[in-house]
């Protein structure tokens, strides 16, 4: 009896299995026409609907959050965006701001691809600091928070970048070897120590653009 029982269990396990297998792999080509352009219809409206939250998404970040200053022709916001930055190193870290002079090494050469990605062109970053970053940025509105992380960065990086040249630093910048320092719990709080007000912005922005020559008008990356 026990044995039977076994038997029929066995059977019937056998016999869901195949079912579930029927299920997962289903042949298209047994559907009807009508039942085929249903579901077609079905993924279709999906799509559009991923694809308006998208645009609404993208929307709201050129507009509301001034994204797009960052792709007007010639990029002049995003290299107004480098010089500020610039500014903001010679005021937190003048020993780098000087060693970045006695090489000569341009800041753009590495803020252009921080600020126009907002730190994605980092690959040694992790998604869960980029995120955090974003958190600060969309509720807060400011564009302050990517300044305050640029800076932690060379903040935290300074030991290593003055002990070597234009090329060594470079290097060291576009690769971030020790990339602990990229880390959520590590750089989040340095960057919020570091102050930077929406005034300052506004007040070394006006001198950047006042002092280059071709800037024609004010790129209004603040809010």
């Amino acid at each position: 009896s026990t044995s039977a029982t076994q038997e029929q269990q066995d059977k019937l396990d056998n016999l869901n299995k195949e079912k579930s297998t029927e299920n997962t792999g289903e042949d298209w080509r047994a559907i009807s026409s009508d039942e085929l352009r249903a579901r077609m219809s079905d993924i279709n409206s999906q799509s559009a609907v991923v694809e308006e939250a998208v645009f609404n998404v993208m929307d709201t970040f050129f507009l509301t959050y001034n994204l797009q200053h960052m792709y007007w022709p010639e990029l002049r916001c995003l290299k107004t965006c480098c010089r500020v930055f610039e500014s903001l190193i010679e005021q937190k870290l003048p020993v780098l701001a000087d060693h970045f002079r006695h090489y000569d090494l341009n800041v753009g050469l590495f803020a252009l691809g921080w600020f126009q990605t907002l730190f994605l062109y980092l690959p040694s970053m992790p998604s869960t600091t980029v995120c955090h970053i974003w958190d600060i940025w969309l509720v807060e509105r400011s564009f302050k928070i990517f300044f305050r992380v640029g800076t932690a960065i060379l903040f935290l990086s300074q030991p290593t970048l003055l002990n070597h040249d234009d090329d060594g630093m470079m290097t060291y910048l576009n690769t971030f070897p020790d990339a602990t320092l990229m880390r959520r719990d590590i750089l989040i709080p340095c960057a919020l120590q570091i102050k930077i007000t929406n005034r300052m912005l506004v007040e070394i922005e006006k001198e950047v653009t006042m002092s280059a020559m071709n800037s024609e008008e004010n790129c209004q990356f603040h809010p």
